[in-house]
This record gives C-alpha cells, sequence and structure tokens, in this order.
C-alpha cells in the first residue's frame, strides 16, 4: 500500500517599487522578482519482491513443493515499516500446506504462532492477523524472508477435496515518523520508538492488536 503525502509548493514574492520624479511629471518604475522555494517531499512507498514458481499440478498421494519467496523492499524515499498478510483463497486447503524458511517448516495453519521462533524475531505475528516486520526498512533496502517455500500433501484417501488455491500476499508500510504532543499544544514529529508505535499512532487512528 503506498501512502503519499502532498505539499504544496511555497513562493515568495519580491516587489521593488521605485519613485523616480523628473521636474513635473512623475514616471514610475517597478521592479518585480519571484522566487520560487521548491520543496522535495519525502513518501511512503514498497514493493512485494516475490519469487513464486508454482507446480504444473498437485497430484494426491504426492508431495509437491514449489517456491513461494515473499519480501518486502522500500522502493520509496523514507525509511518505513511494513506488515504483510498472507491469505488463502480456499481455507480448507490451507490444512494441506507446510511453510518452508531455510531448513525449517511448519504447517501453515501454525505458521502465525512459529514465524517468530523461525525467523529469530524478525517477523512476528500480531492479533490482527498481520505479520509485522520489527525493524524500519532503509530505501531501496529489503526485509528478510517471510516464506520461501510450500509444501502441498493431500492424501490419496482424500483426493475428492482437492482444490484449486491462491496464496494472496497483501503489503502496507508506514512512515517511521509519528506526530506527538510537544507540550505547549502544539504537535512535533519524531522518530517512532518501533513498529508498534508507528503503527499504533497511524494517522487514521490507533490500531488494534499490533
Amino acid at each position: 500500500m503506498e501512502r503519499r503525502i502532498h505539499m504544496p509548493l511555497a513562493a515568495a514574492m519580491v516587489v521593488l517599487a521605485g519613485l523616480l520624479g523628473f521636474g513635473t511629471t512623475q514616471a514610475y518604475f517597478t521592479y518585480q522578482k519571484r522566487l520560487a522555494n521548491h520543496f522535495r517531499v519525502g513518501y511512503n512507498e514498497i514493493t512485494v519482491t516475490e519469487e513464486y514458481d508454482p507446480p504444473e499440478e498437485i497430484v494426491p498421494g504426492k508431495v509437491t513443493e514449489f517456491r513461494k519467496a515473499v519480501q518486502i523492499q522500500n522502493t520509496g524515499a523514507v525509511p518505513c515499516y511494513v506488515r504483510v498478510r498472507l491469505e488463502y483463497s480456499d481455507s480448507e486447503m490451507k490444512k494441506y500446506c507446510t511453510h518452508v524458511l531455510g531448513e525449517d517448516s511448519a504447517r501453515a495453519e501454525d505458521w502465525e504462532t512459529m514465524v517468530e521462533a523461525l525467523t529469530d524475531g524478525a517477523w512476528v505475528h500480531g492479533r490482527d492477523g498481520c505479520y509485522y516486520y520489527r525493524a524500519p526498512i532503509k530505501p531501496e533496502e529489503e526485509t528478510s524472508l517471510l516464506l520461501e517455500q510450500v509444501r502441498v500433501d493431500v492424501p490419496q484417501e482424500e483426493a475428492g477435496k482437492l482444490k484449486n488455491f491462491e496464496i494472496y500476499v497483501y503489503a502496507e508500510s508506514i512512515q517511521t515518523m509519528v506526530h506527538v504532543e510537544a507540550g505547549n499544544g502544539e504537535t512535533a514529529a519524531r522518530e517512532a520508538l518501533d513498529y508498534e508505535e508507528a503503527w499504533t499512532r497511524f494517522p487514521e487512528g490507533p490500531q488494534e492488536g499490533v
């Protein structure tokens, strides 16, 4: 999800007027100069850099493994935090899937409870169903892998339950700067203490379950 902030350009106008008298005739000479102040506004933008190599078919009674490497890259101009949602188009097929990351793996249904340990704390699962990347991502940098491969195993005796399905990846980002009370009734901007504060102070209002 991309969030952009638009700021109007500010311009300053300087007008100098000169008044000269020539006998009984007065002439006015006006000099105008326009100074344009250009501001480059930082923006927040990400992309899902997924490597996806789907299998030709899934055969009951045979383990099928395919690559689905999910990372998020910061393609914007400012640091940001990201969160990701993984969703199966058919929830019934999720029970036949295993997520793989390096040498580790866990059932897709258990991935949310295992992801923190399997990623050495880089990713955590929130009560809102999203996977949160704890560290801020600098421009042009990427998160570590959230997922690397998917293994599908449908028992032969359950062949009738096999269905086509897809795994959707939704990603959102937010700038690392948050607005806080400055003590004089004004607000000030500062770096968020961590990913939780950044998402809690999200402009649309406090987020539950981070």
